[in-house]
């Protein structure tokens, strides 16, 4: 037994050694690449790019039909939102449809920088329920069979106390954590071993790890297929079995992300961005597309414009 036991050991080493992709799971196959980019050049595209919507109904939700691991990729190309929490771009997914909770583990790899997520939990009409972010998602220490990253569970109950049931998710990041960076613990000498890119920066790099506006994340979801109950039904269940239903966040930490109304103040526009916006309006005023127009001049305020109205009057004396 102990002949055998020493052989497999052996096979696996050796197989460890020449595959290191049977070690490594970065989750999307760019993540090394993405996670290199220099995180300047995301922050820069954030602050430029327009406010793509004013309500979370109007983001674009990827479904979610089977359990297991689904791998994002955050770029530049993404939409851009504006929570209260400060400008993010994001990915958005609908979730399915069950009998009980849904169980989500968020993963974002650690290469020379990271995403570090947050993620939003929306009912059936796009309203804020609960949030998790730097108190759930936070550094794990790579060991010899993981790599460093940000990594948390979290779990969905089949219906919150407020009657209300997980529908939607929106993966973001923060103003406050982009602003932060990560110090990362000595590696594991068994993983530095093997030769490890991750491990050997490590060993060499005392920097600390940016935190970027773009970049990969894994969603792995668990739960029991299966058409949900009502929320009524749950609701029900609840007075007999709270020990079933899983305690939502305070409303204050939900609302702390929710979205930003009209009149909240965005942070100033960039001087290159305003007169885009302005140009736009005028060539749209100039064709007499005057609902472009107006749709231009919203979307330039939401983005921070104070100008936008007054080139749109302006365009109107010109060319009218």
């Amino acid at each position: 037994m102990k002949k055998l036991l020493v052989i497999t050991m052996v096979a696996l080493t050796a197989a460890c050694s020449s595959n290191k992709s049977m070690i490594i799971d970065y989750g999307a196959a760019d993540a090394k690449s993405v996670q290199k980019i220099d995180p300047s050049i995301g922050y820069q595209a954030l602050e430029q790019a327009p406010v793509c919507c004013s309500n979370l109904s109007q983001l674009n939700y990827q479904k979610i039909s089977a359990p297991g691991k689904v791998d994002f990729t955050l770029t530049t190309q993404d939409p851009a939102f504006q929570f209260r929490t400060g400008k993010s771009f994001v990915k958005a997914v609908e979730l399915p449809e069950v009998n009980g909770p849904i169980k989500v583990a968020v993963s974002s790899p650690i290469v020379t920088s990271v995403f570090a997520p947050t993620l939003l939990v929306l009912d059936k009409n796009f309203d804020p329920i609960d949030v998790y972010g730097e108190e759930t998602i936070n550094y794990e220490n790579g060991s010899l069979l993981s790599i460093d990253r940000f990594f948390g569970n979290v779990e969905l109950p089949a219906v919150f106390r407020d009657g209300r049931q997980a529908k939607y998710l929106v993966v973001l990041t923060t103003d406050q954590a982009m602003q932060q960076t990560t110090k990362l613990d000595p590696p594991d000498p068994k993983a530095v071993e093997l030769g490890r890119e991750a491990d050997v920066v490590k060993m060499y790099s005392n920097q600390p790890i940016a935190h970027t506006a773009t970049g990969v994340f894994r969603l792995a979801f668990d739960y029991a297929p299966g058409a949900a109950s009502s929320a009524n039904d749950m609701v029900e269940q609840q007075s007999s079995a709270d020990a079933l239903i899983s305690e939502p966040a305070a409303a204050s930490t939900a609302s702390a992300v929710a979205v930003s109304s009209a009149k909240t103040k965005t942070s100033p526009i960039q001087p290159e961005t305003e007169a885009m916006f302005n140009q736009l309006i005028e060539n749209a005023v100039k064709a007499s597309d005057f609902d472009k127009a107006l749709s231009f001049v919203e979307e330039a305020e939401r983005a921070g414009s104070t100008s936008a109205r007054d080139a749109l009057v302006e365009a109107m004396k010109k060319h009218h």
